[in-house]
């Protein structure tokens, strides 16, 4: 019965415009299944490349280590995929223009999510389209992975192999603590948790691949591993400080067209260091409700799970047992906020 659950809570996720969604749906995922391979098999196919090779030894030896502080992947990233596509699916979000007011969807198993995933970028369109005459605008991201929670042998993609090493490690580490912790009902709360572990775990997991010595190369990706965490954590900041002063703005009483005219000069004004910063930057190009919570889903309060981590000496096992008491309070009263338990035990 489980198994029936989560295969259509899988089915109804990625749903589409078509009155047919359900039978693409399983047409994707059952080819995806097909396709996987173990892992030890392709490293050991000639016909494999080296850059394929090197790539999915990261894959391996990141699980590994995702195991060793606590993490249970199950039979996860044991398998590999290749999808003829460049990237895996589309996630669509929506919000009022006026207000920090998502659009969301509930599945089986997973709960209330304010996203929703499509194989096929036109039918995330033609959903968005919907939305936006609902006078919601919409945000559309494609996604090279994506986890069952534990449920299935999710395989590793090539679509997730097409990213750099410090990626592809903070990738299977992030959807590790997935099935390790997940509350339902709580999306939030676990995408920031899978956020900063993912970040803190692939540092600590480089880190350990140059105390014997590494390559020049190696010691590039710890360095550049160490900014990743770094410009996760600041980028939180910025977020949650953009969030709350368009959330002041959108709680007033000014007028809706009042609102939407302010809240640009207020993006800009917040942004404009961290544009100086890092002007390359791919995000937050415009104004986009959806974008922001998109983003304050993933970066929500890291400074307070990183505090966490620090006040259990970096004790990997102790962090996770927390967060496992968090989950087990929680799933006893729903009405419990796993953020509030979360500063409560700092």
């Amino acid at each position: 019965m489980r198994a029936v659950l989560v295969c259509l809570a899988i089915l109804l996720f990625f749903s589409a415009c078509s009155p047919l969604y359900v039978i693409e749906a399983a047409y994707h995922e059952s080819g995806i299944l097909l396709r996987r391979r173990d892992i030890s098999e392709v490293l050991a196919d000639r016909d494999s490349s080296d850059k394929e090779r090197e790539k999915l030894s990261i894959v391996r030896d990141a699980r590994e280590f995702g195991i060793s502080i606590g993490l249970t992947p199950g039979q996860s990233f044991t398998k590999y995929s290749r999808v003829s596509r460049d990237v895996l699916a589309w996630v669509l979000m929506g919000s009022r223009p006026d207000a920090f007011e998502l659009y969301s969807w509930w599945f089986p198993i997973v709960g209330s999510v304010p996203y929703k995933g499509y194989f096929e970028k036109a039918d995330a369109e033609c959903a968005g389209r919907r939305l936006e005459f609902e006078g919601y605008e919409t945000f559309v991201r494609g996604t090279d992975a994506f986890s069952t929670l534990g449920w299935f042998n999710d395989p590793v993609l090539s679509t997730t192999l097409r990213r750099d090493n410090i990626r592809i490690a903070n990738t299977v580490l992030h959807e590790s603590l997935h099935s390790t912790v997940w509350i339902p009902g709580q999306v939030p709360f676990n995408e920031s948790l899978a956020n900063f572990v993912g970040a803190e775990a692939a540092l600590e997991f480089f880190t350990k691949r140059c105390q014997a010595g590494c390559t020049e190369a190696q010691r590039a990706e710890l360095k550049n591993a160490e900014i990743d965490k770094a410009r996760e954590l600041e980028l939180a900041v910025l977020v949650t400080n953009l969030y709350e002063a368009l959330d002041t703005l959108y709680r007033s009483d000014k007028s809706r067209a009042e609102k939407i005219s302010k809240r640009s000069e207020i993006f800009d004004q917040v942004l404009a260091p961290l544009r100086a910063k890092y002007p390359n930057l791919s995000i937050l190009k415009t104004i986009n409700n959806a974008e922001i919570m998109q983003l304050k889903i993933y970066l929500t309060q890291l400074e307070k799970f990183e505090l966490l981590f620090k006040k259990r000496n970096m004790d990997w096992k102790a962090f996770l047992a927390d967060l496992q008491k968090i989950r087990e309070t929680v799933t006893a009263d729903n009405k419990q906020d796993a953020f509030h338990l979360l500063t409560g035990l700092l």
